[in-house]
């Protein structure tokens, strides 16, 4: 397990982290990708000792099992909405009579 600072966005463990959220410990295959590869981090492993690296267990993404619902929604923008059927158009008037 290696340590890294995000020097931009980027995928780690399947989600996007971001630099602001500090030093992220994450498994050695991703440290690899996202410092030799990718160039997206640095190593900081250097600035912890052995006992901090242990203690610190390695981060692992879940995903929730089963469909995934919502709500629906009180106020929906109209791209979330089927469009409205378009009236008929009235029939126009026949044999107005002039006013003269």
């Amino acid at each position: 397990m290696k340590f890294i600072t995000l020097l931009s966005a980027a995928y780690v463990g399947g989600v996007l982290r971001h630099p602001h959220e500090g030093s992220i410990p994450v498994s050695d295959a991703d440290a690899k990708r996202l410092v030799e590869d990718e160039k997206l981090a640095e190593d900081v492993t250097d600035g912890f000792s052995a006992e901090q690296v242990a203690e610190v267990p390695e981060e692992a993404i879940t995903v929730a099992s089963g469909p995934v619902t919502s709500a629906p929604i009180a106020n929906p923008h109209l791209s979330q909405v089927a469009p409205a059927a378009t009236p008929e158009p009235k029939p126009a008037r026949k044999g107005t009579a002039s006013k003269e």
